[in-house]
């Protein structure tokens, strides 16, 4: 992957139309991928907008930004992303984790570790054509194919997990991290445990950032902006927290509104103090994000992907168009 690469996710809490517009947008303007969350109660489909996104566009790579095993099994998952990589002409990256707001709305459980990768072991083998054994017989995708196994790569915060998406992802996505101190480097190198572990050192693998991002020439627009989203990175901890992020994150599991996850107007995001954005979130002027942006590159990240939050009450399209404009592009004519 290209240096200085960024992704966007987009979250489906708007309607189809405005959606399709946004991936349609962050093409024109040269992301290079776009993911989509999915969190089935709460937002629209992902596998129906992924398909009006193949068709919609040309270029741009697509993600699940993450599925889970526990609302989607892996014969479902398979057929899906094998479907998604005919349509699309193989530009799937298939993201999944454990499940958060996905499984918390429908009372189920987050998967736990073996159940992640027996699934990412499943969904590899039935898009590549493989049988899966089963209890009583097997299961097989009838129309897999090589070129439709799409890289898997693995959503991971703790060390646990991180060290799992070394050992059996395509890559990693990094999500919750701050983006000062040394936590980056902390996370990275349980991957690369578990690369090494996984024997896979040798292999390609691609290590994405997700984060919340805003931009504009008045900082704290951008910084009030991002709240929901540090709201979410401070709910479970798994490397400690400043003073006066602890100090927010008490109650937030209580106040935390599942049904309001990542969306602007969440009211449990009032409980963030500015003080705490930067520590979590690409937030402030441009200067600023290009800065931030550069030190995760030289960290050792491939991708960064944006999650988008827009200033003033405007539309979500136009911090997708700001970003790229104001950091995106800027740091790519210089070469990063």
């Amino acid at each position: 992957m290209a240096k200085c690469s960024f992704g966007v996710e987009i979250h489906p809490y708007y309607d189809v139309s405005t959606l399709m517009h946004e991936i349609t947008l962050a093409e024109e303007l040269g992301y290079d991928q776009v993911w989509i969350g999915d969190s089935q109660l709460i937002w629209r489909e992902m596998y129906v907008l992924l398909g009006a996104a193949a068709q919609a566009t040309s270029r741009v790579l697509l993600g699940s930004g993450v599925t889970n095993p526990v609302t989607r099994v892996s014969a479902v998952t398979a057929s899906a992303a094998a479907t998604i990589q005919e349509l699309s002409g193989g530009r799937l990256t298939l993201g999944i984790g454990n499940g958060f707001t996905s499984v918390n709305t429908m009372g189920r459980r987050p998967a736990t570790l073996a159940r992640l990768e027996q699934t990412v072991d499943e969904i590899r083998a039935l898009c590549g054509g493989q049988r899966v054994p089963l209890e009583s017989g097997d299961m097989r995708l009838t129309f897999a194919a090589p070129d439709r196994r799409p890289p898997i790569v693995v959503a991971a915060s703790g060390p646990k997990m991180l060290r799992l998406a070394g050992r059996i992802g395509d890559g990693v996505i990094l999500a919750r991290v701050a983006m000062e101190g040394d936590m980056l480097a902390r996370m990275l190198a349980c991957v690369h445990d578990g690369r090494r572990e996984g024997g896979r050192d040798a292999e390609p693998f691609q290590r994405f950032l997700s984060v919340s991002a805003s931009v504009a020439e008045d900082a704290t627009k951008a910084v009030s902006a991002v709240r929901p989203h540090v709201a979410q990175s401070i709910l479970k901890p798994f490397w400690g927290l400043s003073p006066a992020a602890a100090k927010a994150k008490a109650g937030m599991a209580e106040r935390y509104d599942n049904y309001r996850h990542l969306n602007p107007d969440a009211p449990h995001a009032g409980a963030v103090p500015d003080e705490v954005v930067p520590e979590f979130a690409l937030a402030g002027t441009p200067a600023r994000c290009i800065e931030t942006a550069r030190r995760m590159f030289d960290g050792g990240i491939d991708q960064i992907t944006i999650r988008p939050y827009a200033v003033d009450g405007l539309p979500r399209a136009s911090m997708i168009r700001a970003f790229a404009e104001q950091v995106m592009q800027p740091m790519q004519r210089g070469a990063c």
